[in-house]
């Protein structure tokens, strides 16, 4: 009895022990997980940043006032292996040698991250006229895990994945005019048309998108090209010319002055009067010629 008891004390006292041992073990190696990322190629069938450049407009003509505006969207169209997020956004003019970042910041003062979708717009009031084009950037990044082990020795759970890269951009190619167009007016000089018609015929240095005439201060007519000035009373007449280009800048030509002598037509009689007239006349003059020649023949 007493060999038992002091079999039970000891066996008591080693699963004591151990229980403190594997206490210590625990607190000193606590359960915590790792990541390992392997950077890969995108996978099949993930769709890169989309980005829609809505200003300036692939062949547009713009004056000063130009602003870039786009929209990017983070596509999720392969489920877990899509893109998680667009983390860097730049652009590259025709006129800058470098790249310029676009960043937005939080309310905190860190940078955002599109994870869903995002529009910008940036003033381009500064860029200098010419062709030009402008290409806008997006760098997406995603993850996806591969598998996990866990280290029942070091209480570790590793977690793997592959991580991935996927960059996507859009370009637009304009031209930003500063410079007004040039019109020469060949007609009407300053001289005097005999006919109430005149034309007005010019020529510009460029394409433009607006005519507008403005004929002895009455209100603006729009007009597509050359046309003709018709119906114009005798008198003098002053004319101005209003021309747009295809990037809005405007000009007017000098006021033109001239005059118009139109000989006053010959009165046209019509045919059916002009029958009776002369129907009248006959009949007046007949027995006047009767009486006349009458007079001289004898019985």
């Amino acid at each position: 009895m007493k060999k038992t008891a002091t079999t039970l004390a000891l066996a008591l006292m080693f699963m004591a022990a151990s229980f403190l041992a594997v206490a210590k073990v625990a607190h000193a190696n606590p359960y915590h997980h790792e990541a390992i990322g392997t950077k890969v190629s995108p996978p099949a069938g993930t769709q890169a940043p989309i980005i829609n450049i809505l200003t300036p407009q692939n062949g547009s003509f713009y004056s000063k006032n130009l602003t870039l505006t786009f929209d990017v969207t983070v596509p999720k169209t392969n489920a877990d292996k899509s893109i998680d997020a667009v983390t860097k956004l730049y652009y590259k003019g025709s006129w800058e040698p470098n790249e310029i970042t676009i960043t937005q910041f939080n309310q905190y003062g860190y940078q955002k991250i599109i994870e869903d979708s995002a529009s910008f717009s940036i003033d381009l009031s500064s860029v200098p006229g010419g062709n030009l084009s402008i290409t806008v950037y997006a760098v997406g990044v995603g993850s996806y895990d591969t598998r996990s082990e866990f280290d029942a020795v070091t209480y570790t759970m590793t977690t793997f994945y592959d991580t991935f890269e996927m960059t996507s951009f859009s370009t637009v190619s304009f031209t930003k005019d500063l410079v007004p167009p040039r019109i020469s007016v060949l007609s009407p000089q300053n001289t005097t048309y005999t006919a109430p018609d005149v034309k007005l015929d010019f020529t510009a240095n460029e394409g433009v998108s607006q005519i507008l005439y403005s004929l002895d201060n009455k209100e603006n007519q729009t007009i597509s090209g050359n046309a003709t000035l018709t119906g114009l009373l005798n008198g003098e007449h002053r004319i101005t010319l209003y021309v747009a280009d295809l990037a809005g800048n405007a000009v007017s030509s000098k006021t033109l002055f001239f005059n118009v002598n139109s000989p006053e037509p010959f009165p046209i009689v019509p045919v059916a009067v002009a029958t009776v007239i002369s129907l009248i006349l006959l009949c007046t003059g007949l027995p006047v010629y009767l009486k006349k020649h009458g007079r001289n023949k004898k019985p």
